[in-house]
């Protein structure tokens, strides 16, 4: 695994910011885990979350969709591309994935997020995770500007993950100081996960960015992100590990960043950031999803998003470190 040798040093302020209503587990349950656990233990109460899902699901507002219309496609595939003709595609499309199959690493660009898939995700648990964290996007967006109010986007995906079926503990937006003069973002995420994801997570967290680094500036994976992270001098994007436990409970760990800066950024991942001129807020948390009660959403998810994939969603291939 590659080392960051030259990493700022980061140091935490104590004031946290955090958006009122926000998601939160149930009362009596200290971790998500425990919460999946509780929903799983009777089909009572997966009914129950069912039903609750889908009223929300049906009320829930998102952008009106532009540009190409393709109804059912959630997902840019090989054979998707070839059929529609989207040029300059060939190198961007996942591949036709088998969907109860797990499969090799891999990582993925989904609007503003950098999702980093570890051995072992099926098919269809990445196009779950996909598909899900758009559909939180595009809703945020109608209620929140995600650079001007970065923490309120934020808390408003954390609640529409909660309400398809994904278990969303309370998180909150910290505040960091570095003594460094200049810093780039990936210096910061790679030293802020050594504490919070396994070696193996870092390992295709690395590998993943290290792919992100690699575009050149007109691949439509790079565009994609640019767009959705960065506008001029601030920011707003995640940069996630997605992973299945030894029981099989599929988990999120979720790294979300804003940034806010004097100076017009570009590539924001690799960005020069001066130290004395850029306020950056982080939050870290771990969500998983329930299955059971998802698997029951996916066709409505699917058709709720239409064909939006094709502008926000982009595969990545990496390499082993």
């Amino acid at each position: 695994m590659a080392t960051i040798t030259t990493a700022p040093a980061i140091r935490t302020t104590s004031t946290a910011y955090t958006s009122n209503g926000g998601p939160s587990l149930r009362a009596g349950f200290a971790a998500p885990e425990e919460q999946l656990k509780d929903e799983l233990s009777s089909d009572r109460i997966l009914n129950l979350r069912t039903d609750a899902c889908e009223q929300y699901l049906d009320n829930l507002e998102l952008p009106k969709a532009p540009g190409l219309w393709i109804p059912g496609y959630r997902i840019i595939t090989e054979q998707l591309a070839r059929e529609v003709g989207l040029r300059g595609m060939e190198d961007d499309p996942f591949p036709d994935l088998p969907l109860e199959e797990e499969q090799p690493a891999t990582g993925a660009v989904v609007g503003n997020v950098v999702e980093s898939f570890v051995d072992g995700v099926t098919g269809q648990q990445k196009i779950d995770v996909l598909n899900s964290s758009l559909l939180a996007q595009l809703a945020a967006n109608v209620k929140y500007n995600r650079f001007t109010q970065p923490v309120e986007w934020s808390q408003q995906c954390g609640t529409v993950l909660m309400n398809i079926a994904w278990v969303v503990p309370s998180f909150s937006f910290r505040s960091l100081r570095t003594s460094a003069q200049r810093f780039t973002i990936d210096q910061v995420v790679l030293k802020l996960v050594q504490s919070f994801l396994t070696p193996d997570q870092i390992s295709k967290l690395t590998a993943t960015m290290e792919a992100m680094k690699a575009l050149e500036g007109n691949d439509r994976r790079f565009r994609i992100f640019e767009r959705n992270a960065n506008r001029q001098s601030d920011g707003n994007f995640q940069v996630n590990s997605v992973g299945s436990s030894a029981d099989g409970t599929l988990s999120m760990k979720f790294n979300a960043y804003a940034f806010d800066t004097n100076t017009t950024v570009t590539n924001v991942l690799w960005f020069s950031f001066s130290g004395n001129s850029t306020a950056l807020k982080v939050s870290q948390s771990t969500f998983v999803l329930n299955e059971q009660v998802y698997a029951r959403l996916r066709d409505k998810i699917v058709e709720k998003l239409g064909n939006r994939g094709l502008e926000y969603i982009g595969g990545l291939e990496i390499e082993d470190i």
